[in-house]
């Protein structure tokens, strides 16, 4: 499979931790994002792979429509791109996850 067709889509988001109901909704979508199939890249930074653009997109609009249907308050952001361009971020300081060093497991159907 091309890196050229494999997305990402990056979800980056603030969301307001002062009360205790504020914290509990910031874990609350941290675990929606995590059974989503998201994984941390940092704190409160996402990253999830599709297999098309066309999954991505259908990605994308999910979790748009999730966040427009629980989440009032805060800032969050969506970047798609595609694996090769994923490849090639640098980490200046610390190092890459174990989910970032593997590969995409490509499943052969013959």
């Amino acid at each position: 499979m091309s890196s050229f067709k494999i997305m990402w889509l990056m979800l980056m988001f603030d969301l307001p931790t002062k009360s205790k109901k504020d914290r509990k909704r910031y874990h609350w979508f941290h675990d929606e994002l995590e059974k989503e199939g998201f994984m941390m890249l940092q704190y409160s930074v996402y990253g999830k792979i599709y297999s098309s653009p066309e999954s991505a997109s259908y990605g994308k609009k999910r979790i748009k429509d999730f966040i427009n249907k629980n989440i009032k308050n805060g800032n969050i952001r969506i970047l798609t791109f595609t694996d090769k361009q994923f490849s090639n971020m640098d980490v200046i300081i610390g190092e890459k996850s174990v989910e970032e060093k593997n590969e995409p497991v490509q499943l052969l159907l013959f």
